[in-house]
């Protein structure tokens, strides 16, 4: 059996003048009410600003090849989460201002620190976290990574 979904879209023209927005054309040209549920942040990223920067898209962060601490790696399903979110916690209360990253790519948990330009600079976080946390020093690494520079 072959089936065959056909799909159109339509681009809706919305100015800046008009603040008009898929919602409202959808409901104009229906007669009926809309309701979509979406993320507060979704919203203000689809309606127009209008000159109001406090009504702009919110400036999305930028990415570029970068370094940072490897603090924790492990594929122990039953473990590694809760390790991983308990260093994340020791190394944020030791280090509030150092940005923490906490993923997961099955089957391992990684936890990394900092966002660094330049692999001298994340050695010497490196150091600082190997005296500050002596118990799993061992495991710490310098990493390549896409790093956040939105804040640099």
């Amino acid at each position: 059996m072959l089936a065959i979904v056909f799909s159109t879209a339509m681009a809706l023209p919305v100015s800046a003048e008009d603040n008009n927005t898929i919602v409202t054309h959808i409901e104009n040209q229906s007669g009926g009410e809309v309701k979509i549920t979406q993320p507060e942040a979704l919203s203000e990223r689809l309606l127009p600003s209008n000159g109001n920067p406090d009504n702009a898209p919110k400036q999305a962060s930028t990415s570029e090849a970068g370094y940072r601490v490897q603090v924790f790696s492990d594929g122990n399903q039953s473990t590694a989460k809760s390790q991983a979110e308990s260093r994340e916690r020791q190394i944020k209360a030791r280090f509030p201002d150092l940005e923490c990253y906490l993923t997961y790519k099955a089957p391992t948990w990684r936890l990394r620190v900092g966002d660094f330009r330049t692999r001298s600079d994340a050695t010497d976080l490196l150091e600082e976290l190997r005296e500050a946390f002596p118990s799993f020093a061992r495991e710490m690494i310098v990493v390549t990574d896409k790093i956040d520079t939105s804040a640099l």
